[in-house]
């Protein structure tokens, strides 16, 4: 696939991510990584996260990422509202209190309002921050 070309139903996804996120026709939903890491982050600034979400079954409705507390990490998750369109971006958001590591742990949920049809997908992911240099005058 050509990069800025709508994705296809069935090629891989190319992507700088490390995530990468599936919707099937019967909304289920497969969250993946993919073999791109997270850069460390520096302490006490917000970082995005963006990932490819890729709608194979057209599905229309709310994705929604939930994560348990993580000691050290602020979280921001949006819900996104599926278009329906074969790709679409989405994206996180993190910021760290203090230089750590950290096992995020991620859940996606497609179509919260249809209960046990919609299938949750899990993954986890180290999260690295570093001291903000700083800055010299």
């Amino acid at each position: 696939m050509v990069h800025g070309e709508a994705a296809g139903c069935c090629g891989p996804v190319e992507t700088t991510a490390p995530i990468s996120v599936t919707i099937n026709p019967e909304a289920r939903v497969n969250a993946a990584r993919t073999g791109n890491r997270v850069a460390s982050l520096s302490s006490g600034e917000w970082h995005t996260i963006g990932f490819p979400i890729v709608n194979t079954g057209y599905v229309t409705g709310r994705l929604v990422i939930d994560a348990g507390p993580v000691p050290g990490l602020e979280l921001d998750l949006p819900m996104h509202e599926l278009s329906g369109l074969p790709r679409q971006d989405g994206e996180f958001r993190v910021r760290f209190g203090v230089p750590t590591t950290v096992d995020l742990t991620l859940t996606f949920r497609a179509l919260d309002s249809l209960g046990g049809l919609a299938l949750h997908s899990t993954l986890h992911l180290i999260l690295r921050s570093h001291l903000t240099p700083i800055p010299t005058p």
